[in-house]
């Protein structure tokens, strides 16, 4: 039985070396949504419920925006261990700008656990701007703009979250607020095999070249110079 063992795991590593395969991390978009849609039409129930159905309103431009009058969480909750929330956002923040784009619990309730500041979020003007949370099973980060402003330790590591477009800004609230965009996006491992000139590729095969792997869209084999960021008639990013 022993000698069969590695028989069998002599073969698969032999397998793993001819195709080149090797786990590979991409970034999955598990939400996105763009608020496309008629004036005055209602945001994807599938994907959006009203938080406080006593409050304002929540409804689309017809410019590919939402116009927010009162708090909006996502219909859905995410279970998986790491990801990144980002969403594109006007209202005026004077104070408790990171809470533009919540977080709550399984339930709809906030989560316990404990707050460090690491910079100022304020946001004074009514310009757009990025509100983003990266998660762990242990912390939530958030960040204004590329610059980090708060980390929160959760008291339960790992359980799952919703994620809320949020009015209130500590102590203040504001009357409208207008998202441009939100996506929700984790971490996957998927096998894909390195490119390399003069090998012959599948439609469907997944691809990594300079650390982002990509999905063959025609069959080919490839020549020099067809690198899949060269030539997206072959090749889109996973």
């Amino acid at each position: 039985m022993r000698g069969r063992a590695l028989i069998a795991a002599a073969v698969m590593l032999a397998a793993t070396w001819a195709t080149g395969a090797e786990a590979a991390t991409v970034n999955r978009t598990v939400l996105s949504d763009g608020f496309t849609g008629d004036r005055g039409a209602r945001p994807d129930g599938d994907v959006w419920t009203v938080a406080d159905d006593r409050r304002g309103f929540a409804v689309l431009d017809g410019e590919g925006r939402l116009v927010l009058g009162s708090a909006l969480r996502t219909g859905k909750t995410f279970a998986q261990a790491n990801g990144r929330a980002e969403a594109r956002i006007q209202g005026r923040r004077p104070d408790g700008a990171w809470r533009a784009l919540g977080v709550l619990d399984g339930q709809g309730r906030v989560p316990a656990g404990s707050v460090e500041t690491l910079a100022s979020d304020r946001v004074d003007d009514d310009g757009f701007h990025t509100y983003a949370i990266d998660w762990s099973p242990a912390t939530l980060t958030w960040s204004v703009d590329g610059r980090k402003v708060l980390r929160f330790t959760r008291a339960e590591q790992g359980a799952p979250l919703m994620f809320v477009l949020n009015l209130a800004s500590g102590g203040y609230y504001s009357n409208t607020m207008l998202v441009d965009w939100v996506t929700v996006r984790t971490p996957v491992q998927v096998d894909a095999a390195k490119w390399k000139a003069f090998t012959a590729y599948d439609v469907g095969r997944l691809v990594e070249y300079e650390k982002v792997v990509y999905k063959v869209r025609e069959a080919h084999t490839s020549l020099p110079g067809w690198q899949p960021d060269l030539v997206p008639a072959l090749f889109a990013k996973a």
